[in-house]
């Protein structure tokens, strides 16, 4: 009788799946792991001139350039670089300065800003195109100024501005059929009966003063050229340093 060996069981443990193993847990692994982008510094470009674009050049009648300079502790001069032509400050380019508190620098300024006033259909249009923004509409969704008051059940109003308090009777008024007497300086409003005031705009001036300051000239000094152009009806103004070349000019 011939006995036959029974197979014994082996210790090995078999491997040959486990380079399957390995390659879904490494699909796994990739799939499901987050990783931390560094976005760096985040920018935008500008965007690309077309044709279309044009450089916005200010009127030579509509620009008054003076550089202002300190004198003393409250003491403020000002020359005047360039002037409208045949305007009351015309006069002045003869390299002299003139004192910022002087009259007749005050007068000139206001007779200037006064003599190019916008028209009262840019008020309106303006005083509309608020008036959209701050109900929150498109662009276009009222026809006109009347349609807007009307729909919206508002009430046109005038405040007199600074120019009033100055020049008093002097100030020419224009008629308009909404708001009725209307001086340059003065704020439309349109107001509601429950919310108040709603949208506003002032009648302003299309003359641009260029202040240049010496970089001595104090805070103080640069307030008070602001405040001058402002109370004589000056509300387009572009600020920039003189560097001094040498000397005192």
């Amino acid at each position: 009788m011939r006995i036959r060996n029974r197979p014994r069981a082996s210790g090995d443990i078999p491997d040959a799946s486990m380079s399957d193993i390995a390659f879904l847990l490494l699909i796994f692994f990739l799939v499901t792991t987050t990783f931390e982008v560094q976005k760096g510094i985040s920018f935008k470009l500008p965007k690309k001139p077309d044709s279309e674009t044009q450089e916005v050049v200010i009127d030579e009648t509509n620009r008054l350039v003076m550089t202002i300079k300190q004198w003393g502790a409250h003491e403020y001069v000002a020359l005047i670089d360039q002037a409208p032509p045949e305007g009351p400050l015309q006069r002045a380019r003869a390299g002299e300065d003139v004192s910022l508190q002087d009259t007749s620098l005050h007068n000139g300024i206001r007779t200037l800003a006064s003599q190019r006033v916008e028209a009262m259909s840019a008020s309106l249009d303006r005083l509309l195109s608020n008036l959209q923004v701050a109900k929150g509409v498109p662009s276009g969704t009222y026809s006109s100024l009347e349609t807007a008051i009307s729909a919206e059940n508002l009430v046109p109003m005038v405040r007199p501005g600074i120019l009033r308090t100055i020049m008093g009777s002097r100030i020419p008024l224009e008629m308009d059929p909404i708001f009725g007497e209307i001086a340059f300086g003065d704020t439309l409003v349109l107001s509601d009966v429950r919310q108040g005031e709603i949208a506003s705009v002032v009648r302003e001036s299309e003359l641009v003063v260029i202040l240049k300051f010496f970089p001595d000239c104090d805070y103080e000094g640069m307030i008070f050229a602001l405040d001058l152009l402002r109370l004589n009806g000056v509300s387009r103004t572009g600020v920039t340093i003189q560097e001094r070349l040498g000397g005192d000019a």
